[in-house]
């Protein structure tokens, strides 16, 4: 019978805002029948209609190792991902606010 060591669940959306979004973490341990353990690890992501399920099994040290791998790249991507995502937001509205600005003053100027 697998032991649940980790179950979180989050929204990924703020609340009226497009389609559903979330994602499922999971870890359970589990013992098979003949006395030794392995770990079952899964990540699910849902955004709107779409959805992608990441599997972090292991029953040896050597796929330990491998899941340990995946999840630790998938954080650097997304760190990084993150930093570039806030970059481009920032210099999105700049430039929208200074082309707001400049049809404003524009606007003004033939007033």
């Amino acid at each position: 019978m697998p032991t649940r060591r980790f179950y979180r669940r989050r929204f990924l959306n703020r609340p009226r805002h497009h389609q559903g979004a979330h994602v499922i973490a999971d870890v359970e341990l589990r013992t098979y029948s003949d006395d030794t353990m392995g770990v079952d690890g899964s990540v699910h992501l849902a955004d709107c209609r779409r959805c992608v399920d990441l599997d972090f099994d292991a029953c040896s040290a050597a796929e330990a190792a491998n899941a340990l791998r995946k999840i630790a790249i998938l954080r650097e991507v997304l760190d990084e991902f993150e930093a570039a995502l806030t970059a481009a937001t920032e210099e999105m509205l700049a430039n929208n606010a200074a082309v707001k600005a400049g049809r404003k003053a524009a606007t003004a100027d033939r007033s």
